[in-house]
């Protein structure tokens, strides 16, 4: 059974747990998933395997299998089932690079993994487990707005938002592609250890997204990318105060540059996650100036991506 599911980019973010088994969060998070970046997951069942055999992009990854494995595990004991499988990942996203390639990863494995075993899960089935082996990769169950939950076992999915903003774009400045020298599991540990700091976090955090799901309603480019800033620069403040830092001077200098171009009245704006790349948030009209400004990076023009599916 083959599965794609596609990356999720939050604009408003998901950092820190309260539990790292169940990776229940702290606070909220919303996203827009991508049409331009997706995994591709095919999961076949052998009866004469006496263990999992993984392979992700063509190689047999023994390190990058354990989490694949583990998350099998997890699904074979929740279902009560005793079966390996074979596994082959194909990543249309740079690995460990700040560009959610775990949430379409894992959201990508889930629903391969559970059709190949014959369980037919609800969507909200789905990224409740899928959340298990990456919090993001809940939201990468849907297609085009989605929030993760706070809540308890039970009740910590993602959901869809009723949002049809056609003309909402994504621009990727692909600033490095190179795997990032802290795992985001590792900074989010550090930074909630500030208690101070990270308190603050999560109440901002959770102002943020009350007025950003206002600012989508209204569909406001100028309110949805001033929300998205504040809370990405806020994640990073945060999570520099650890010591760990994922801006780097290539980050800064593109970001002063989309500063500079919005004085000059081009609508754009930008989110960061755990990881040196820019994700420039803004409207299809704006596109082609964009992409005048910019040609020094490679750019990944992104709008509303499917929800995972079988194909």
């Amino acid at each position: 059974m083959k599965a794609r599911a596609y990356v999720n980019f939050a604009l408003i973010k998901y950092w820190g747990k309260k539990d790292e088994k169940l990776r229940l969060p702290y606070q909220a998070s919303l996203s827009f998933t991508v049409d331009k970046l997706y995994t591709d997951t095919e999961v076949i069942v052998n009866n004469n395997l006496k263990e999992d055999v993984v392979y992700i992009n063509g190689v047999k990854d023994d390190k990058a299998s354990i989490r694949v494995i583990k998350h099998l595990n997890l699904i074979r004991e929740k279902y009560n089932i005793n079966k390996f499988v074979e596994v082959k990942s194909i990543n249309n996203v740079p690995t460990a690079a700040g560009l959610a390639s775990s949430a379409s990863s894992f959201a990508a494995l889930t629903l391969a993994a559970t059709k190949a075993f014959n369980l037919s899960l609800s969507q909200k089935e789905l990224s409740r487990l899928s959340r298990y082996a990456s919090g993001s990769s809940s939201r990468s169950i849907y297609g085009n707005f989605a929030i993760w939950d706070v809540g308890n076992d039970e009740t910590s999915i993602a959901y869809p938002l009723d949002i049809n903003w056609t003309e909402f774009r994504i621009v990727v400045l692909m600033i490095d592609k190179s795997k990032k020298k802290a795992s985001s599991t590792d900074a989010m540990k550090e930074s909630v250890k500030n208690k101070e700091l990270y308190d603050n976090w999560v109440s901002e955090s959770k102002k943020d997204l009350n007025q950003m799901i206002e600012a989508l309603k209204l569909k406001d480019i100028d309110k949805v990318g001033l929300i998205a800033e504040k809370n990405a620069n806020h994640m990073h403040d945060l999570i520099e105060s650890t010591n760990i830092t994922y801006r780097t001077d290539e980050s800064l200098k593109a970001i002063d540059k989309i500063k500079k171009l919005r004085n000059s009245g081009v609508k754009l704006y930008y989110t960061m996650d755990a990881g040196p790349n820019i994700k420039i948030i803004t409207v299809d009209s704006e596109i082609d100036k964009i992409k005048k400004h910019f040609k020094e990076y490679e750019l990944l023009v992104c709008k509303s991506g499917p929800d995972a599916k079988i194909i």
